[in-house]
């Protein structure tokens, strides 16, 4: 297919009287990993939300995968769907099923699965995930976070994704389960071609794996580019969150 895997024009989206989108631009190509970045309150998750197809901006166009998210019949959002994973910042896993359960809903409701091919499917996207096939009897209540944030990975890729879509993946995990989750998530990336956007604040993240970084602010696209390139960027902002997160790494003069 030819053409931006995901093209955002000119959304603007308002809650109230607050104008969260002003006009935000955005293409990303297949294949791509890129990191979605910007200040609180900025419209990062509700961006994501709009271009799946779960929140309606109030004006412009978004098309994914070729087609208009929001002229889409109901039909077609399903079909759409089952070409897209999507992995919540709190994994959102169903805490009443086990592992298995939560990775086979999707392949049950939406993918057409016979049954009988549905048990080894989930062995295998478990173990694309990094988890072993045992795991699968567990509920999210028995797992660690990086684990529940790996299961939660397992079933995004259930409907072998075209587009895999995550909401701040290393939240809550500590920096060497954080790591491991971002060398996971660049190699489905790699090896299987799978376009990602991710909504991201963790800094090593973009500096591990990110092919491309865009920043939101004031209402739209404000950076765009390599990791060096936007780190360049003059925006105050641009250069708050880079300098911040540059003590944090390096330790505060007083030892905090």
């Amino acid at each position: 297919m030819s053409g931006p895997v995901i093209e955002v024009e000119a959304v603007r989206t308002r809650f109230g009287v607050q104008q969260v989108h002003d006009g935000v631009d955005l293409r990303i190509a297949r294949g791509e990993l890129v990191a979605l970045v910007g200040g609180s309150g900025s419209g990062k998750t509700v961006l994501l939300r709009e271009i799946i197809g779960l929140h309606r901006p109030d004006a412009g166009r978004i098309r994914l995968l070729g087609a208009d998210v929001w002229a889409a019949s109901g039909r077609e959002l399903t079909a759409l769907r089952r070409r897209i994973g999507v992995m919540f910042q709190d994994g959102a896993l169903f805490s009443s099923l086990t592992v298995a359960a939560n990775v086979a809903t999707p392949m049950r409701e939406q993918g057409g699965i016979p049954a009988h091919f549905v048990g080894p499917l989930v062995d295998l996207r478990l173990s694309m995930a990094g988890l072993a096939p045992q795991v699968g009897t567990k509920r999210p209540s028995e797992l660690s976070g990086g684990m529940r944030k790996r299961a939660a990975i397992a079933r995004a890729l259930a409907l072998e994704p075209e587009v895999l879509f995550l909401d701040e993946p290393t939240a809550g995990l500590d920096p060497i389960t954080a790591r491991a989750f971002d060398r996971l998530l660049a190699s489905l990336c790699r090896d299987l071609g799978i376009t990602v956007l991710l909504v991201t604040h963790d800094l090593d993240t973009l500096v591990s794996i990110a092919q491309r970084v865009v920043v939101l602010g004031q209402g739209r696209v404000i950076a765009d580019g390599t990791l060096a390139q936007v780190a360049a960027n003059p925006d105050p902002w641009i250069r708050s969150y880079f300098e911040n997160r540059r003590m944090l790494a390096e330790g505060s003069p007083n030892g905090a």
